[in-house]
């Protein structure tokens, strides 16, 4: 039997917030809000493996086109990255990390960006192991729309580990992406049809 303190109806709704969404599936990029609760995004993905968005747009990779919904349920395995949006967390809670520069490809979407770890130990694998969406900072992504290729830097981009394809990693980054393939800086192959104008 639960004998804890249950949190209140207050305390509950106080941790409740309106968030922007962005997210990116395999045939198309998804924008809309959610309800999360909790001090960050990745925790809230990590924590539920179905959520419910608001106001929903679909917008297809292949022609563009896109498609409204007022509301839908979506599996977190359907989703190959999100955009790190809402609170950051409690900065008093926070340590200092390292930061690993890391490229990898995921569905049609190349991302580079910078996945912090702590100095000199490896506490955070067998978290991140666990935990499916991972954040990576200072993110540059790119892939196709319509034929024409789009990049667009982001600060924070929680990315589905489950489903990377490959990363460019040491060993040790590499066992926070055990189901990747890794590459080497010298022997990637990055055509994945960016063969269109840029669209910045």
């Amino acid at each position: 039997m639960f004998r804890g303190a249950w949190p209140s109806g207050r305390d509950t709704v106080d941790r409740m917030q309106g968030v922007d969404f962005e997210g990116f599936a395999g045939d198309c990029t998804i924008t809309g809000k959610i309800t999360m609760f909790g001090e960050r995004l990745s925790d809230f993905l990590n924590g539920q493996e179905r959520f419910r968005l608001h106001k929903v747009e679909f917008h297809s990779l292949d022609d563009g086109h896109t498609v409204a919904q007022d509301s839908v349920s979506l599996a977190r395995s359907d989703l190959l990255a999100v955009v790190g949006t809402g609170p950051r967390g409690n900065e008093k809670q926070r340590v200092p990390l390292e930061e690993a520069r890391m490229q990898l490809s995921i569905g049609p979407y190349i991302i580079l960006g910078r996945l912090h770890v702590p100095p000199g130990q490896d506490p955070m694998r067998n978290v991140l192991k666990r935990e499916p969406m991972v954040p990576f900072t200072g993110v540059t992504m790119a892939y196709n729309v319509s034929g024409t290729v789009v990049a667009r830097d982001l600060p924070t981009v929680i990315v589905n580990r489950h489903l990377v394809e490959w990363i460019t990693a040491t060993d040790e980054e590499a066992v926070l992406f055990p189901e990747a393939t890794i590459r080497s800086p010298f022997s990637m192959n990055l055509r994945k049809d960016f063969t269109g104008p840029s669209t910045l």
